[in-house]
Order: C-alpha cells, then sequence, then structure tokens
C-alpha cells in the first residue's frame, strides 16, 4: 500500500525535480509496509474424527528471498477445522539456528514476540519440549552455536534437525538437514552440525510411513518437515483439530496430490498446544500465532484462550547476506 502523504522535505524536493524536468515515479517516496496477516480465531474444537478431509490450494507468498509462507484451509466434509501456517526455507540463501535460554543458574524465557524482537530473526518457531525438574531443560538434545543443551540421549527421540556445519565442511555438507533416526546416523560427539534439535516422532518417513499410534489428543502442532526438495518447512497450525497420527495421514494424503501437495520427505513433530506458537516479520509479511489449544483425550479439554506462553527455547531463519 503506497502513502500518498508527502512531507514538506519531500515536496520541496519533487517541486525541486519537477523544475528541473525531472520525471520521479511516486514510489521513491512511499512508505511501504509489510502486509499484516491476521491468524483465525478457532473458538471451538472439533472431534478428532478424520474423513473427507482436504485442503485449500497452497498459496505461497514470498516473505524474503528464498523464504515463502503460507496459510492452508484444512475442511473435514467441506467444515473449515483448521489452518496450517507454513514457512518454506531456502537453506541455501537463510540460516536456521537454535537458541535456549536454560541455565541451571536461572533460565532465561520469553514469549515468541520477545525472542524475535531478541534475535531479529524473520521468522521464528517454538522448539523442543522442556522437563518440569529441572524446569526448562529441554527433553532431548538441542544444540545451539556449537553449545550443548539437554541430555545428550534420550531414548525417546526419532530424529533432528540440524544445520549450519563447520566452515571446514559447509561446501561438502547441506546447510541443514532433517535426520530420520530409523535411516540417518547421527553422534553428537562428531557432528559437524552447529545447529540442532532432537525430537519426537516422526510423522511421516521417507517411505511415506506413518511413524505414531493414534490417539485422541488433540492440540495445536508445531512440525518441522524436510521436502524432496531439500527445502525445510515450519508448520504450526491455528486451530487444534489434528492428533498427531492424523497430522502425518494428512501431510501424506496432500503428497499425493496431483500437485505434490507440502512435497513432504520427512516430518517431525516439535512441541505442541499451548507451546505452538510461528511468528514471521520481514519488509513483507507480517504473521503471529500462539497455542491455545490443548487437550489429554476426550472430555479432557485444557484450552486457554489469550495465552501467550514462556519459552525456553526457539528456532529461528535468518537471512545469509
Amino acid at each position: 500500500m503506497r502513502n500518498k502523504d508527502i512531507n514538506r522535505r519531500d515536496f520541496v524536493k519533487l517541486v525541486g525535480c519537477g523544475a528541473m524536468g525531472l520525471i520521479i515515479p511516486n514510489y521513491v517516496f512511499a512508505q511501504e509496509k509489510p502486509k499484516k496477516i491476521i491468524a483465525k480465531e478457532f473458538t471451538e474444537l472439533p472431534s478428532p474424527d478424520y474423513y473427507n478431509v482436504s485442503h485449500s490450494e497452497i498459496e505461497w507468498k514470498s516473505a524474503s528471498q528464498g523464504l515463502d509462507f503460507s496459510r492452508t484451509e484444512v475442511y473435514r466434509n467441506k467444515e473449515l477445522v483448521d489452518i496450517i501456517a507454513a514457512i518454506k526455507i531456502d537453506p541455501e540463501k537463510n540460516m536456521i539456528k537454535a537458541f535456549n535460554g536454560y541455565s541451571p543458574k536461572g533460565s532465561e524465557i520469553n514469549n515468541i514476540e520477545n525472542w524475535q524482537k531478541k534475535t531479529g530473526a524473520l521468522a521464528m518457531i517454538n522448539s523442543a519440549q522442556y522437563m518440569a525438574d529441572p524446569y526448562y531443560c529441554p527433553c532431548a538434545l538441542v544444540i545451539c552455536d556449537g553449545e550443548q543443551k539437554g541430555p545428550k540421549n534420550n531414548k525417546h527421540v526419532r530424529g533432528m534437525l540440524v544445520s549450519e556445519p563447520k566452515k571446514a565442511l559447509e561446501n561438502k555438507l547441506k546447510k541443514a538437514d532433517l535426520l530420520d533416526f530409523d535411516y540417518d546416523s547421527f553422534d553428537y560427539k562428531t557432528t559437524p552440525y552447529t545447529q540442532g534439535v532432537q525430537h519426537w516422532p516422526i510423522l511421516l518417513d521417507r517411505e511415506s510411513k506413518i511413524k505414531v499410534s493414534s490417539t485422541l489428543w488433540q492440540a495445536n502442532r508445531t512440525v518441522v518437515a524436510k521436502t524432496k526438495e531439500d527445502e525445510i518447512l515450519f508448520m504450526t497450525t491455528e486451530g487444534g483439530y489434528f492428533t498427531l497420527y492424523n497430522f502425518g495421514r494428512f501431510l501424506r494424503e496432500s503428497n499425493q496430490k496431483a500437485d505434490k501437495g507440502f512435497n513432504v520427505h520427512t516430518a517431525m513433530n516439535m512441541d505442541g498446544g499451548y507451546e505452538a506458537d510461528m511468528v514471521l516479520k520481514t519488509s513483507k509479511l507480517d504473521y503471529l500465532t500462539y497455542g491455545e489449544f490443548e487437550t489429554y483425550g476426550p472430555d479432557k479439554n485444557a484450552t486457554v484462550f489469550g495465552l501467550k506462553i514462556n519459552l525456553p527455547g526457539v528456532i529461528g531463519v535468518f537471512p545469509r547476506d
């Protein structure tokens, strides 16, 4: 949107240029603002029943160089049951970095907006689940600029987002990858990657297998995925329709569409419920969503509207240039 108001100094410049016979396009003085996208307020939790589920066409909008954004509507029998906000990242043009404020001496926690302001990230999602004792310690291994946070081993982990290999190997390895430990090896002692977040479960693997058991637990979801073109996807739901199994099923069905849908190679669950947050702030787009829906099975709805929970850990995206 262009600002039609011109201040006194710009007016003098404009008149002066005109007097010299120069033609200046009006966009020179325009004050462009990023397009603000408002997350939909879902007020009810649909049943977890999964039938005749489809999604709208995925419309990617450029947010920055190598960074695209979409909001995709999810329907069950033509009823809108959720919206998936997705950020598609080209690792060749953007860095992915992990942040974690846990410390035995006192942890730093922030909501997703304040983490974004503190780090200056273009985009950000919540990271790993964290413990109650010691409080805010990540449940699984997190690597921040080469520093280990959380336990080195957790029997529940099934995969890991890794990024930013060390300088000596940056031209030989992928800038970012999503590992599935049923196929890919990882050793924290020798890993060349300086950023990483382990988690569980793998929702969909490279063989199109859903690798999580079916339950009736619904919540807001945050998922990290790798596409078949080696892009990284951050996905956060605005509503609480999905169980983990049904999210994996949804992604598999999306891949089967004629246009390949989200085109997911591997998808891994991150922390969900109240912690499922996403923020995007670039010169083109402005978006924010917080998790509100959380359940523990039928008739155990713990939804809290308007909650902006503080997080000890997040994952951010930064331009390389």
